[in-house]
């Protein structure tokens, strides 16, 4: 075989999986920095020259050999992030595991790359389904691409796998990926963590709630100005101002913040609520005036949709959710992302055509040890627990106590507490209005203050663009209709199998959304079992338990 027949039979194999990268690397010419080193067995090992010396990136002896090694110093399953590609011989022995789900290979030189593919036969890593290739590409794209890529309950553990000769010789650049990917695992772990508490629950409400959803005829109008109102501490300091703020604003309370308002004589325009959480009920055990809209996400505990005929729905980012607003009734749109109500809130304002917004009571901390404003839920549920063991200050004390990332700081001579999660929420928000149309204003109080980025005459977002009346579309059937089909669609999907990218590969366009629908509760299922089960398993699992919760909402 000839060093042009690798080459060609190499980018034929690219061309593939990454007709881009082939094309990119047919036009370039090959680095000079590198040399191949024969072995005995006739193999090439591909090393980098550098101060007139050779740095081979595998052994020269037996790379096979070596690569075998490699391979048992890691799990080596799951979702495989290398460092380095060099000759590929310590990809290779990855590739015989099934459970391997992906591998991403990761590189800093093209030119490299392209001198690699002209000596070594490497088809067997560049035709298997499951590798992806990224090379002289920005840390950035890298998170993006493993943000949208990475499924933890279907592909399994994360592994970064450094060559060391490869990584020795970019260390910055490769050191860049290598926080990057630390970064984004943190994200993917959080919303992990999330799906697992609340996946099989979205799924559960939200079929729950398609009857009531199905009769749900309330619209809202736009509106020019908005006050959002959270349930932290400092609502207490800013009551007046929302007073003389409320004649000309369009209040849109929190469900937390809800019983506060009441007690304070005002009563808002509109409550949202975003908790999936039969906790949320707790915040209309006093009612909720007739005549106040209640606005939901589809996955919204089933006991709160039936306490108002004045509700409306809304698809968050939820998968099923998704799913029911694309294929049943189209249902408005509200950046549920952030984590918190106060964010959801800002974007429904924004959905609403507001311009501008004033944000009280979101303290996104706890100012004095306190967690929220005085009338929320949390009084007379702690009273009710109060007992001579157990003060009422112990048991706010202990709510507060009870986050494992508590952190503490002294601000202008009192006590302020905020934890990670609360930190994550606050940044979401400032990174959500950096690129949107409307006017922040947040009221002076005890929390941790938005850190706001001035913009200059951005152009508005879509949202802004079609602001008008929040409503429903018409229902495209019956719900049991819908349901019924989605039923059989679950059922008609084939068994997954072996590779899963293949699996996944092999489907139609609407037989992978169906399975997208199922992702959160597979989380929430998998976490169930220890995390000890493999993909295919974890698939065939959430479908048959999505089959029968499904079936017995139809036989209601």
């Amino acid at each position: 075989m000839t060093e042009i027949s690798i080459l060609e039979r190499n980018l034929l194999a690219l061309s593939v999986r990454d007709p881009e990268l082939c094309i990119h690397l047919s036009r370039i010419k090959s680095s000079r920095d590198i040399t191949f080193i024969p072995t005995q067995s006739g193999l090439l090992v591909p090393a980098h020259v550098s101060d007139q010396r050779s740095i081979p990136f595998h052994s020269t002896v037996d790379p096979e050999k070596e690569g075998r090694r490699f391979k048992k110093l890691f799990k080596g399953k799951g979702y495989l992030v290398f460092l380095g590609i060099g000759g590929g011989f310590h990809i290779t022995p990855f590739l015989e595991n099934q459970e391997v789900s992906k591998i991403l290979l990761v590189d800093s030189d093209p030119a490299i790359f392209r001198a690699v593919l002209e000596r070594i036969d490497l088809r067997s890593i560049l035709l298997d389904s499951r590798v992806h290739i990224h090379i002289d590409r920005d840390p950035d794209s890298l998170s993006e691409f493993l943000l949208s890529d990475y499924l933890p309950a279907i592909d399994g553990d994360l592994e970064t796998i450094p060559l060391r000769s490869v990584f020795e010789s970019n260390k910055e650049y490769f050191q860049d990926f290598f926080s990057s990917i630390k970064s984004v695992i943190g994200k993917i772990a959080d919303d992990y963590t999330v799906q697992a508490k609340f996946g099989k629950k979205w799924f559960v409400n939200t079929l729950a709630n398609l009857s009531t959803a199905q009769k749900s005829t309330v619209s809202l109008k736009p509106v020019r100005e908005a006050i959002v109102i959270g349930a932290g501490p400092s609502l207490e300091l800013q009551i007046d101002r929302l007073r003389s703020l409320k004649e000309k604003g369009f209040i849109i309370a929190s469900d937390t913040s809800l019983p506060a308002l009441l007690q304070y004589g005002i009563k808002p325009d509109l409550v949202i609520s975003i908790d999936c959480q039969q906790i949320s009920y707790h915040h209309f055990l006093q009612g909720i005036p007739e005549d106040i809209p209640l606005v939901l996400d589809l996955a919204s505990p089933p006991v709160i949709t039936r306490l108002t005929d004045k509700t409306i729905f809304f698809s968050s980012g939820h998968p099923f959710s998704q799913y029911v607003a694309s294929n049943w009734r189209r249902f408005p749109t509200i950046d549920t992302s952030g984590g918190n109500v106060s964010h959801a809130a800002i974007s429904l304002a924004q959905f609403l055509g507001a311009k501008k917004v004033y944000l009280l009571g979101a303290d996104f901390s706890f100012p004095e040890g306190k967690s929220y404003c005085r009338g929320t839920y949390i009084y007379p549920l702690f009273r009710s627990m109060e007992n001579r063991m157990q003060t009422l200050e112990s048991l706010f004390f202990s709510f507060i106590l009870k986050n494992n990332s508590i952190i503490k700081e002294r601000v202008q001579g009192s006590l302020r507490y905020t934890t990670l999660p609360m930190i994550s929420y606050k940044e979401r928000l400032e990174n959500y209005l950096i690129n949107s149309s409307v006017q922040i204003i947040p009221l002076p109080g005890k929390g941790v203050p938005l850190n706001l980025t001035q913009k200059i005459a951005s152009e508005p977002r879509k949202s802004s663009i079609i602001a008008g009346i929040l409503s429903a579309g018409a229902p495209g059937s019956e719900w049991r209709k819908f349901l019924k089909n989605y039923l059989e669609g679950l059922k008609s999907l084939p068994t997954p199998y072996y590779p899963l990218v293949e699996y996944f590969n092999s489907l139609s366009e609407q037989e992978q959304t169906l399975w997208i629908t199922q992702y959160p509760a597979a989380a929430a299922l998998k976490e169930s079992t220890g995390g000890n089960i493999k993909g295919t398993e974890i698939l065939e699992r959430v479908r048959d338990w999505a089959v029968s919760i499904a079936a017995r909402y139809l036989e209601k």
